[in-house]
C-alpha cells in the first residue's frame, strides 16, 4: 500500500476548484441572475464537471492510497480514498520489464529541477506519479508515489519473484 503524494499548491488548487460544484446553486439562490440556457450550461454543467473533477482530485491528495495485491497469477492495483475508480487487474504472465522510473541520485541539479516540475504537474492533474514502471501489452504502467529507494528495490524484487 502506498499513499498519495501532494503539495500545498495542488491541495489549494483542487480545494478551490471543487467549490465550483456549488456555484450554480449559489448563483441561482442569489436571485440577481436570470436563469437562462446559457446560465444552466455554464453553472450547472461546466462548473459542475470541473468541480466534480476538482473534488475527486482533492480527496485523492488528502486521503488517497494505492494498493497492490499479487495472487493467483494476477496483479491488482486499486485506488482508495477517492471516487469513480475501479481496480485494474494485470496478468503476471504479460508483465515485462519491471523497473524504477528514475534514479534521482544520479541526476544533475538541472535534471532534478526538471523532474520535480514534471512531478508537480502529475500530482496536480493525475493520481499516480509512477516511481515503479512495468510494460503490459505494449503500454507502460506507472505504480506508486512516495517510496524511498530501498522500498522501490524491495518491491521490484518481490514483483519479479511472483512472476
Amino acid at each position: 500500500m502506498n499513499t498519495s503524494k501532494n503539495t500545498f499548491i495542488a491541495l489549494l488548487f483542487t480545494f478551490f476548484s471543487s467549490g465550483l460544484l456549488f456555484s450554480g446553486l449559489i448563483e441561482a439562490m442569489n436571485g440577481k441572475n436570470e436563469i437562462t440556457v446559457d446560465f444552466v450550461i455554464v453553472f450547472f454543467v461546466i462548473h459542475f464537471i470541473v468541480g466534480l473533477t476538482g473534488l475527486r482530485q482533492f480527496l485523492w491528495l488528502i486521503n488517497g492510497r494505492q494498493e497492490m495485491t499479487i495472487e493467483n497469477g494476477s496483479l491488482t492495483l486499486a485506488k482508495r480514498g477517492t471516487f469513480i475508480v475501479k481496480p485494474k487487474v494485470y496478468s503476471l504472465d504479460v508483465v515485462k520489464n519491471i523497473r524504477q522510473a528514475t534514479d534521482e541520485d544520479s541526476l544533475s541539479l538541472f535534471d532534478k529541477i526538471q523532474l520535480n516540475i514534471g512531478l508537480n504537474r502529475k500530482v496536480l492533474f493525475g493520481h499516480i506519479v509512477g516511481q515503479i514502471l512495468f510494460d503490459y501489452n505494449g503500454k507502460t504502467v506507472k505504480v506508486f508515489n512516495d517510496l524511498n529507494k530501498n522500498e522501490r528495490m524491495t518491491l521490484i524484487k518481490e514483483m519479479e519473484k511472483w512472476k
